[in-house]
């Protein structure tokens, strides 16, 4: 009677290891969970814990794992710190060249000066389509958007002072509609509140050419 052979048993090299992870892996995720106070945060951390004991060539330990888990909880809760503050500084700046680019449309132009210019420059409008959201000639936009640029440039005379067009009530309407229209990229607000801008539809602002008995020191200069 023949008896086979039986192989001798080969052990997993890696069965210590893997005996290792099913034990002290779920105490590892318990650990991480309670330090980060929440379940998702605690779970990723234990997994990148996992993965750093895996590079690891001494033997692992249930207190260098807690260890190694506890100094990436630390560097993530300074990354997100900094992130915040990085976040809040741009904030900041960003709600500065708000301010400053309102500010410049308010005081360097008259109201429809300023929302001719901002369709135009900031929202890439052609002049057809302005004219037409202002019910205007394209003609008109462009004698607006000229003498806009001109002041900005610094080139127009800045004797006549664009006050005179604004009121204080207006002045704080259009100024909320540009920082909206601005902030969200998208000037539909403004658009939609061009009918309640009396301005918008002021006849008077006209130029007046001078007789002979007139003075050009009393001629009304067109700024609308």
């Amino acid at each position: 009677m023949s008896h086979k052979l039986r192989p001798f048993p080969v052990e997993d090299p890696n069965q210590g290891e893997n005996l290792f992870w099913k034990e002290h892996y779920p105490k590892l995720q318990r650990y991480c969970r309670f330090i980060a106070q929440n379940k998702w945060d605690g779970d990723d951390i234990a997994q990148e814990t996992f993965l750093k004991a895996l590079k690891y060539q001494q033997k692992m330990s249930p207190a260098l794992l807690n260890k190694i888990a506890y100094n990436h909880w630390i560097d993530l809760l300074r990354k997100r710190k900094h992130e915040t503050i990085e976040s809040e500084i741009e904030k900041v700046s960003t709600s500065q060249q708000l301010d400053e680019t309102v500010e410049m449309l308010i005081e360097q132009f008259t109201p429809k000066q300023a929302i001719i210019f901002l369709l135009k420059e900031a929202f890439q409008y052609q002049i057809k389509e302005i004219a037409d959201i202002l019910e205007t000639t394209e003609m008109a936009v462009k004698s607006n958007l000229h003498r806009a640029k001109k002041r900005l440039e610094k080139e127009e005379d800045q004797s006549h002072s664009v006050d005179t067009f604004w009121d204080a009530e207006e002045r704080e309407q259009l100024t909320e509609l540009f920082k909206e229209s601005l902030l969200n990229e998208d000037p539909a607000v403004l658009i939609q509140a061009i009918p309640t801008i009396q301005s918008m539809f002021n006849v008077t602002n006209l130029v007046t050419r001078p007789t002979p008995s007139q003075s050009p020191s009393s001629t009304l200069c067109m700024a609308a």
